[in-house]
């Protein structure tokens, strides 16, 4: 069990969930504090709906380019390391 979570794939794929649920909750607390306080007097600002595209919009891509910058650096710390095992030797003609 130990051995299957240092492998590389099980750390992206923890490093995305948690990231999905991050970003998630960061999407329902905004929403959340956008919309409990007194209404705006533009109609439309009030709706769930308006909150959720200015959200994927201005704050999502925000979110992206983080999880990309992490996974970068994960794959350069826990990605393919080569095999010091399988070396070929150079035939000589």
């Amino acid at each position: 069990m130990r051995k299957s979570l240092r492998k590389p794939q099980t750390i992206y794929s923890a490093t995305t969930v948690l990231w999905l649920i991050g970003m998630l909750a960061h999407c329902t607390w905004r929403t959340y504090a956008a919309l409990s306080g007194p209404p705006s007097p533009d109609l439309y600002a009030n709706h769930l709906s308006f909150q959720l595209v200015t959200f994927l919009v201005f704050l999502a891509p925000a979110w992206l380019i983080g999880l990309l910058v992490v996974l970068v650096v994960e794959f350069a710390v826990f990605g393919r390391k080569p095999n010091h095992s399988s070396k070929r030797t150079r035939e000589k003609p």
